[in-house]
């Protein structure tokens, strides 16, 4: 679990290094700070999620325990989602989706689905706060070029009592330094950060 000692966690989830969602998370983690908030950027590459085995174990195992807890990283980044006041994400899209670093990691909630199912004492005790989300994507064109990742977004952090805001999304960011080189973009990056760190305050 991280210590984020009431910083908002900004998951950037990008799965190479010097990307435009990453210099998306570096500007949220900014506005964070610009209104006296804390925030912290967790790299997802950086980390070794497992993907489900789809065994159904959680079904009846007490506390809905994944059969993979302990053999990697997973159930520490579900603490983050867990305990900070407020979460961001920042996310290229794929082929009108997630990428599938992040999607992997999505798949191994399924054990915190069957506790709230089950109504689990400690995970119907969370307390419901905000998520926002900045997805970033290379093509321009697309009414509904951001939908799918919204949508398995929204019902991943459900799970954890987030309710997720309408996202940013940025189109025609292709190359690296496309995001850094637009105003706009890095205006909306600093504006969700402001807005985050302004729901953390009052989480």
């Amino acid at each position: 679990m991280f210590d984020l000692g009431g910083s908002v966690a900004v998951f950037a989830c990008s799965h190479r290094a010097g990307g435009n969602s990453s210099a998306a998370a570096e500007f949220v983690a900014r506005g964070v700070r610009e209104v006296g908030g804390r925030a912290r950027v967790i790299e997802l590459r950086e980390y070794n999620v497992l993907p489900c085995q789809s065994c159904r174990s959680c079904t009846a195992a007490h506390d809905s325990a994944c059969v993979l807890r302990g053999r990697d990283q997973a159930e520490g980044l579900f603490a983050t989602l867990m305990t900070a006041p407020a979460v961001v994400f920042t996310s290229p899209i794929y082929f009108y989706g997630l990428p599938s670093m992040l999607k992997t990691w999505i798949d191994r909630s399924q054990r915190f689905w069957e506790a709230r199912r089950k109504k689990e004492r400690w995970i119907m005790a969370l307390r419901e706060r905000q998520a926002m989300a900045c997805f970033v994507a290379g093509q321009q064109s697309g009414q509904k070029l951001f939908e799918g990742a919204r949508l398995t977004l929204k019902y991943f952090l459900t799970n954890f009592n987030l309710v997720l805001e309408e996202p940013v999304g940025l189109r025609g960011m292709e190359a690296s330094g496309d995001l850094l080189a637009d105003p706009a973009a890095v205006h909306a990056a600093l504006s969700l950060g402001r807005a985050a760190g302004e729901a953390a305050r009052r989480a």
